[in-house]
């Protein structure tokens, strides 16, 4: 049994997982303020800019490129602040590139699908990375309670997680995200990365548990849809499964897979700015996670919710809260179906 003397200290790792990847997609520097200008596909090429290199042209399996400029911040009135956050429900411009196609119809899943995707490009080692500052930030080692979509609940600690690398085989689905004026450009699954590597952290429950393995992958959302979490099912943005389950999802994501490596801790980034802006990521989920009773989140995308009358939340049992209706059915049926009016 779990010692309730502790129970102050208790880490859900689901709500924990959501914030963190809200406050890390939202301010994502190399996607900083930028404005979604294009998208192409295997049946449609790209308008705006000639795209040429082979790891485009030859790839024949299923492909999406996406085409970002950046822009000038926007203010936010109030304030005078510039720290607009970043968000699939933003990322349209206000003017349309008049040289694209008109992506102004894109249904809100679609741009959800993109702004992740995208962002996910080489992210699974800063997630590690910023989910290790988020356990540093405690002086102790908490509690964390793991609840999966299937209804299984397991409790752990930061102590006895795990990171472990693979290494996948030809990734199915090609990913080009191309960022202006910079013209950097971000690939997943090209054929110049037949052996594409991705970093999960692996939590192993206590012994009253049974020792099950359980995995938590942020960055999932770079492989598309495919990567939608937390089970197999959902519609959410993050994977939170059993180490079974996910070794399933990787089958479906690559050719093939294999374990390279099994470490504790990873390195600090070499990179003082971004090192800097992982730990702040960390500092911002810890300040909102140990302020939930105050402020609320979206139990889909974790964005801020103001209080007052229009705060939409479930009406079953009154804990979980909503940006929209949409985000309500999607955490539904992704995870609060088997959690609603349980402690």
């Amino acid at each position: 049994m779990l010692d309730t003397h502790h129970e102050s200290e208790i880490l859900d790792l689901y709500e924990i997982a959501l914030l963190l990847n809200y406050e890390r997609t939202s301010s994502e520097p190399r996607f900083r303020y930028t404005k979604l200008l294009e998208v192409a596909s295997h049946e449609l090429d790209f308008q705006t800019l000639l795209i040429n290199t082979p790891i485009w042209t030859a790839h024949k399996g299923p492909k999406d490129g996406f085409v970002f400029q950046r822009m000038e911040p926007a203010v936010i009135a109030d304030t005078g602040s510039r720290e607009v956050p970043d968000l699939p429900s933003n990322m349209l411009p206000q003017i349309v590139y008049p040289l694209a196609r008109d992506i102004t119809q894109l249904a809100p899943d679609r741009l959800e699908t993109i702004y992740w995707q995208a962002r996910g490009h080489d992210s699974c080692f800063k997630s590690v990375a910023i989910l290790q500052h988020f356990f540093d930030l405690y002086t102790t080692d908490p509690f964390i309670r793991i609840r999966l979509a299937d209804g299984k609940e397991y409790f752990s600690s930061p102590s006895t997680r795990s990171i472990i690398e693979y290494e996948l085989l030809t990734v199915q689905r090609l990913t080009i995200a191309v960022v202006l004026p910079e013209n950097k450009a971000y690939a997943t699954g090209s054929a110049d990365q037949p052996r594409f590597k991705h970093a999960v952290v692996v939590f192993e429950s206590h012994s009253y548990n049974g020792g099950v393995q359980t995995v938590l992958d942020l960055a999932s959302m770079q492989f598309g849809d495919t990567g939608r979490g937390p089970g197999h099912s959902g519609k959410g943005t993050l994977v939170l499964e059993s180490l079974d389950d996910y070794h399933n999802r990787l089958s479906s994501v690559a050719a093939g897979f294999r374990t390279t490596k099994i470490s504790y801790h990873i390195t600090p980034d070499p990179n003082e700015v971004n090192e800097a802006w992982m730990k702040k990521v960390a500092e911002r989920a810890k300040e909102r996670w140990e302020n939930r009773n105050d402020h609320h989140w979206c139990g889909h995308c974790a964005r801020p919710l103001a209080n007052g009358p229009e705060l939409k939340r479930c009406s079953a049992c009154r804990d979980a809260y909503y940006c929209h209706r949409e985000h309500q059915i999607k955490a539904w049926f992704s995870h609060h179906k088997r959690w609603c009016g349980k402690p």
